[in-house]
């Protein structure tokens, strides 16, 4: 059975993750299955997400978001269909321990459902999984 490495850095952090790359990239099994994070732009339907920029445009529209809320959203769609309990999402975001991060990642969560799809709050790119977490939906609806 083959072996799996779970790695995630933060942009500022992108430098080890290169290297890492790079020193096992030439091992005949070793087989990348997913897309590098140094990509400029996260793409779905109707929405942007330029990580370089920081910036999100919905519908066209460009969206403003707190610092905050675009790490989170930008956390999130980096990982399409991957559950992530709101420790996980503080921890990856605040950089501080998740075990107390109270009603933090509701609240951001709340404020991007809002600000992306203010008539289907509820239905758009972010979507609650009871008992579990968050996760980002690659389709609003």
């Amino acid at each position: 059975m083959g072996k799996f490495l779970i790695l995630s850095v933060a942009d500022h952090e992108e430098h080890i993750l290169n290297k890492i790359m790079e020193a096992i990239a030439d091992e005949p099994e070793f087989v990348p299955i997913a897309p590098s994070l140094s990509s400029a732009s996260l793409s779905f339907p109707d929405l942007e997400i330029r990580l370089k920029e920081q910036t999100v445009s919905c519908r066209g529209q460009l969206v403003t978001l707190t610092h905050h809320e675009f790490a989170v959203l930008a956390y999130l769609a980096r990982h399409p269909g991957w559950v992530f309990s709101a420790s996980q999402i503080y921890e990856a975001v605040w950089d501080r321990d998740g075990e107390h991060c109270g009603t933090a990642v509701a609240s951001v969560i709340g404020q991007i459902r809002r600000k992306l799809t203010p008539d289907t709050p509820k239905a758009g790119y972010i979507r609650t999984v009871l008992g579990s977490g968050y996760k980002f939906n690659s389709s609003p609806f």
